[in-house]
């Protein structure tokens, strides 16, 4: 069953045909999907939304054609005052700018100017609220999503990009930010996109470098500011299901949430990977018991996952790199209804606006902003002392920096033809990351992890409903992390340990003092080696390989169940079994 549309906007020019086109469009759309209320009607500019429901609210300013969806949550700024505010604006960036500093959330705004003809867009900056652009026959479509109701109420669907799609298998964390579609684009959260006749034109009114470069934050403050992102989250909302591993991020999440003073409903949802070490069922019931919440253990065999069920799937936007369990996306979704959760809360991004690298990128930040110095030597050692590298080490690689690695995970040896020729040209970098270029290299990196963390919001089944939400990747928390100095959330060897010691008061100390990370590759290997005889046969005969993207002949030592077993490569293939079942729903 595909996700419902919750907006989809018709852009054309003012008096064409294809004005008459996008009417028509509207008017089949609307008959498929009732739910569906005009928002805007004006030449060229068509706004179909569904009506405030949980989850979902609008907020207009029709004396300037302002709209925004979703869920607007207040910064600096009373939500009733909004109004007010986005009339008092004349030119199309103001109101969108004045969101971005003076609310948060999950939305999307439009501002449409008929003088100009031309309607401005823009995603809220934490890119919660997916939305993709599609240019198709004249006309450009703003929309939520690409469900089977649109496509046939266009009579037409994209097709594949496969040059997209070899650089979305080597780099899988750009499936949040690159459309492997041909004439979608995925447009960039906190950047302006205007569309008139003559195009499509883009502003950046928001990124991460330009956040770094307001100036440094206090770590004092991230109680109160994840605090009070934690409560927006679950404001009006009588009971919560958090997904709690166990791990450092989500044992926060509950803790935040647990503390508050006026505290809804808990379960806890912890999910035990039946296989040999890395366990993590001993800090979630720490967490549990500490806040005296409810905590479900759900036990799953390697023999429970399937990654070829998602074929059967109606076709999601995006390949699912985050998502790809859907065992596990099923069980959260199943808890969740049984107990009437109206909100999941999960930590994902924690190990990006917390810090979770520790290395000699630290010091090396520390080095350009204050110069050598004890703290400097102190992050040598602790660097040196996580890393299980020499003094030495760590102090060459502290002087010349390098750069985060593109494509970690991906052998090149595995690439085909396609992919090969991306490698030698360069593969594309994340525009957030062209942004970030002079900044220093632990605040670098921390973009590109955030940049990363887009695979989050995909649409699978719990976040169906717009029910989930990450805390940890709220505008107000990314923002002031970003301004943290990399040697302030990485004190010394402990992982994220700022985060541990400024938010102490929400972790009981089997969590707070835990020098280990939870591993689940054993049991994900164990669970692609037991599909092996059908993933297999999927690989070798799949799309990637006729269409060049891998090598055939350097994929099948991969499918060997020992090596796999003893090399650990279950990420890559989950990654190319990611991309072959994608490509198998749009072809």
């Amino acid at each position: 069953m595909s996700e419902p549309l919750c907006f989809c906007a018709l852009l054309a020019s003012s008096g064409s045909s294809t004005e008459a086109r996008a009417r028509t469009i509207a008017s089949a759309l609307r008959a498929r999907l009732p739910d569906l209320i005009a928002q805007a009607d004006h030449p060229g500019f068509l706004l179909l939304a569904q009506p405030p429901q949980s989850n979902w609210g609008l907020s207009s300013a029709r004396k300037h054609g302002v709209h925004v969806l979703g869920t607007l949550l207040p910064g600096s700024l009373p939500a009733e005052s909004l109004p007010a505010v986005l009339e008092s604006f004349i030119a199309p960036l103001e109101p969108l700018t004045a969101l971005t500093r003076l609310c948060w959330g999950r939305y999307v705004a439009f501002v449409h100017d008929a003088e100009r003809q031309q309607t401005s867009f823009m995603r809220d900056p934490s890119g919660a609220l997916r939305a993709y652009i599609w240019k198709v026959d004249g006309l450009t479509l703003i929309t939520g999503g690409l469900p089977d109701t649109l496509l046939e109420s266009l009579g037409v669907r994209p097709t594949i990009d496969w040059a997209a799609l070899a650089t979305l298998t080597a780099l899988p964390e750009r499936a949040g930010s690159l459309s492997a579609l041909t004439d979608v684009t995925i447009p960039l959260p906190g950047r302006v996109y205007h569309v008139g006749d003559s195009g499509i034109t883009t502003e950046s009114i928001w990124s991460p470098a330009a956040i770094v470069r307001r100036g440094p934050e206090s770590l004092s403050d991230l109680p109160r500011v994840l605090g009070n992102c934690i409560g927006g989250w679950t404001r009006g909302s009588n009971q919560i299901s958090v997904e709690l591993s166990g791990g450092l991020d989500s044992s926060l999440i509950l803790g935040g949430l647990a503390s508050r003073k006026e505290r809804p409903a808990i379960q806890a949802l912890h999910l035990v990977p039946r296989s040999a070490g890395g366990g993590e069922s001993r800090f979630a019931r720490a967490v549990a018991g500490h806040w005296d919440i409810p905590l479900v253990e759900v036990g799953i065999e390697p023999e429970e996952i399937d990654y070829l069920s998602h074929v059967e799937r109606s076709r999601p936007e995006q390949p699912l790199v985050y998502g790809l369990d859907l065992t596990a996306d099923r069980i959260s979704v199943r808890m969740a209804d049984e107990i009437g959760a109206t909100r999941i809360l999960s930590g994902q991004g924690g190990d990006a606006v917390l810090f979770q690298p520790r290395g000699p990128h630290v010091a090396a930040d520390r080095l350009r902003a204050k110069g050598p110095g004890p703290a400097y030597w102190r992050l040598i050692a602790a660097s040196a002392a996580s890393t299980d590298r020499s003094i030495w080490s760590v102090l060459w690689r502290s002087l010349h920096p390098a750069p985060a690695r593109a494509a970690p995970n991906f052998q090149a040896a595995l690439a085909g033809p396609l992919l090969r020729a991306q490698f030698e040209a360069g593969l594309p970098l994340h525009p957030w990351m062209e942004e970030a270029r002079r900044l220093p290299p632990g605040k670098r990196l921390q973009i590109a992890m955030l940049a990363n963390c887009q695979i989050f919001h995909a649409p699978t089944l719990t976040a169906a409903g717009l029910r989930l939400a990450h805390p940890m990747l709220s505008q107000p928390v990314v923002e002031h992390c970003l301004r943290v100095p990399t040697w302030e959330l990485v004190p010394d060897e402990r992982d994220r340990g700022g985060a541990r010691d400024v938010l102490a008061q929400w972790l009981p100390d089997a969590v707070r003092n835990r020098r280990t990370k939870g591993e689940a590759t054993g049991f994900y290997s164990r669970a692609i080696a037991l599909q092996l005889d059908r993933l297999g046969p999927v690989l070798r005969e799949g799309h990637l390989v006729r269409q060049g993207i891998i090598d055939r002949a350097a994929l099948e030592p991969m499918l060997d169940a020992r090596a796999l077993l003893w090399r650990g490569d279950h990420s890559l293939l989950a990654t190319l079994v990611a991309m072959e079942t994608w490509a198998r729903r749009w072809v």
